[in-house]
């Protein structure tokens, strides 16, 4: 650093773009910009459980990083040795420049396209959409677009939010970002002049889910709530998507407070209020920065003021000539990309859990903040990389593996953690009932914790019940219509928040015919649905569905061919015919890969695996070995046990 308290390199021009407000339904990103970089210290070293030797990395600048000190960074580096790696974050914001030497390696790539041959490869609406897409000029350039550019402000900032999440660190360059291996997403909403209109954020939205992102950064504000957009973050967020929002600037250097003047999208909530975080901005003293919003909309505070981060390398005629890579940012733009980093480094240590299970992992573990004028409104506290990355206890965030005891066993339901420990069991017969069960975890109730649903293997009255974890009885009932009414072979089971309103519809399925129920916690009289027309039908079961769509999809065994479909809507429609030898002891279990895609595999058939893409069953002749298996309606039979079978896990 030099007497002046600049960075070598640094230009100590002043730029002022205070873009704060939505006109006529348009978003304007949100930041306050100056190229000025003071010299940062911060007392507070890591608040983990254990003490934790600090990462330090080697970069340039990085002695101008108060932020990442002040979140314990370097802590998290320490325990966090994936660095996010795996992860996918989508930036929705200008474009960014991806050459940036502290970008190189962090874009993410559309597996399934081609660059640059003309053609939509994966048949997603995109040609040659690679490494993201600009909804402004519907392009696959996400890159700043040189002279067009009017206001360096808006050419820099998305620059800035991705170097903030991923810029490579420890690697002797520039700054460091909080997740090194973390992927970036770049899509493109806001124009030259920073302004973006919604009905592109909504594309955005719904680009990034369905290509598997895990968190999406928006650094946007506008007065307004446009449903449309409400809609798609109560969608993403449903689908185990999350979604981290800056809260806003206000204007003259006064915060405005969203209690009484909601901002949107900050204002939006996720599905059941959950997987939402928004993030206003703090001082290098712990204070909200003067400018910041803050309210009851407002969940955590990061580091929001003069904050190191990238700005594109050349200037926006194509001059690269004595351009500082770096600058310092003041602005909620600048303190919710740093949660979406500590995110991404939570995510790649629990790539199970979805959005709502780090969202609240974040908030559990901020750091609470002096009460004074200066920290009200600003959520649960002070962002805190260490603690989130820490180990977390199972019994609250999981992962859970949902078991059911076997035919002859004990009537039983176990819930257990990845290393089969048990963690809950729940009696839901006498000791004599020896039929053996069914179950799956279902949003049954407002609490964030799921319920058990279970039912009796080859029950012909068709009863199902719904135990809190704890063993106690929430709702009971059976899908027969009346006493005459024989449930062939039983029930299986199925469940899928389809309406993302944060509890589940319920598929009661029979096993040896073709009858479906459909039921919720709100209208448990099961509605029924014929699926199939083959006179001597051999059973359905199904498995819920998240991403793309959140849907059930059924297996209709019939004696001539069976197949698969969709439920969409509350109606099913043919999918996809399945030809197998024995279809009479045809089985399906569902799994997430490796890549986050959702697959089902037919066991007794082998290969082919089925995926659900935008709405079609594609089969995949190639054997795909699952990252872990999430659901099996008939249950299925793992480590070695023999006294109870595997049916389902929590998160999904």
């Amino acid at each position: 650093m030099s007497e002046s308290g600049e960075s070598p390199g640094l230009s100590p021009s002043h730029i002022r773009a205070i873009i704060c407000r939505m006109k006529q339904n348009r978003f304007l990103f949100i930041i306050t910009l100056s190229a000025v970089v003071s010299c940062f210290g911060f007392a507070s070293r890591s608040l983990a459980a254990e003490p934790v030797k600090p990462l330090i990395p080697n970069d340039t600048f990085y002695g101008s990083q108060w932020a990442m000190d002040a979140i314990n960074a370097p802590e998290a580096w320490a325990m966090a040795t994936s660095s996010g790696r795996g992860v996918v974050v989508a930036v929705i914001d200008t474009g960014i420049d991806d050459a940036h030497p502290d970008l190189q390696g962090a874009l993410w790539t559309n597996p399934n396209e081609i660059a640059d041959n003309g053609k939509d490869d994966d048949q997603d609406g995109f040609m040659d959409d690679v490494h993201g897409w600009n909804f402004v000029n519907n392009s696959s350039s996400t890159r700043p677009a040189g002279s067009l550019l009017l206001k360096r402000g808006a050419w820099e900032h998305g620059t800035a939010v991705s170097s903030l999440i991923a810029g490579r660190g420890n690697n002797n360059i520039g700054m460091a970002g909080v997740a090194w291996n973390a992927k970036i997403m770049p899509l493109v909403i806001l124009g030259t002049d920073g302004d973006g209109g919604t009905d592109r954020l909504v594309l955005a939205i719904m680009y990034a889910v369905a290509h598997h992102a895990d968190i999406i950064n928006m650094s946007v504000e506008g007065e307004t709530l446009d449903p449309d957009v409400a809609q798609a973050i109560k969608e993403a967020t449903a689908k185990g998507v999350l979604i981290v929002l800056a809260a806003g600037n206000g204007t003259g250097n006064q915060g405005y407070n969203l209690t009484s003047e909601p901002l949107y999208p900050a204002c939006n909530t996720g599905a059941a209020n959950q997987s939402v975080l928004v993030v206003t901005g703090v001082t290098i003293d712990g204070e909200r920065a003067a400018s910041a919003n803050y309210g009851s909309c407002v969940n955590i505070a990061a580091p929001g003021e003069q904050v190191l981060a990238a700005r594109p390398t050349y200037n926006p005629d194509g001059n690269r000539e004595n351009v500082p890579g770096y600058g310092a940012w003041t602005g909620t733009s600048l303190a919710a990309p740093i949660v979406s980093g500590v995110a991404a480094l939570v995510k790649a240590q629990h790539p199970e859990w979805t959005g709502e299970q780090v969202a609240q992992r974040l908030l559990d573990t901020a750091r609470p903040l002096t009460k004074t004028w200066q920290t009200e409104g600003l959520g649960k506290g002070l962002l805190d990389a260490a603690r989130a990355v820490a180990p977390a206890d199972p019994r609250v965030y999981g992962p859970w593996r949902l078991w059911a005891s076997a035919k002859g066993q004990s009537p039983r339901v176990w819930i257990t953690d990845n290393q089969n420990h048990v963690l809950y069991q729940i009696p839901v017969s006498g000791d004599a009932d020896r039929r053996g069960w069914r179950a799956s975890f279902v949003r049954w109730t407002d609490e964030r914790q799921p319920a058990v649903l279970v039912t009796a293997i080859g029950d012909e009255t068709g009863e199902w019940r719904v135990y809190r974890i704890d063993g106690v009885l929430l709702a009971a009932g059976n899908v027969a219509h009346d006493a005459n009414d024989k449930i062939v072979g039983g029930l299986s089971l199925a469940v899928q928040d389809t309406d993302a309103s944060g509890r589940d519809h319920v598929l009661f399925s029979e096993n040896n015919g073709n009858r479906v129920w459909l039921s919720s916690p709100d209208d448990q009289t099961a509605d029924q649905v014929i699926m199939g027309d083959d006179a001597k039908p051999l059973g359905v079961m199904a498995v819920g569905m998240q991403r793309p769509m959140q849907t059930f999809l059924a297996l209709v065994r019939g004696r001539s061919d069976s197949y698969l479909a969709l439920l969409d809507k509350g109606a099913f429609y043919e999918g996809t015919t399945v030809t197998t030898t024995h279809p009479e002891v045809l089985n399906m279990v569902a799994g997430l890969s490796r890549d986050g895609r959702q697959l089902v595999r037919l066991v007794q058939s082998g290969p082919p695996t089925y995926f659900v893409e935008r709405g079609d069953i594609m089969a995949v002749e190639k054997d795909v070995q699952p990252a872990h298996w999430t659901q099996a309606p008939l249950g299925m039979a793992l480590d070695g046990f023999k006294d109870r079978m595997f049916y389902d896990v929590w998160p999904r």
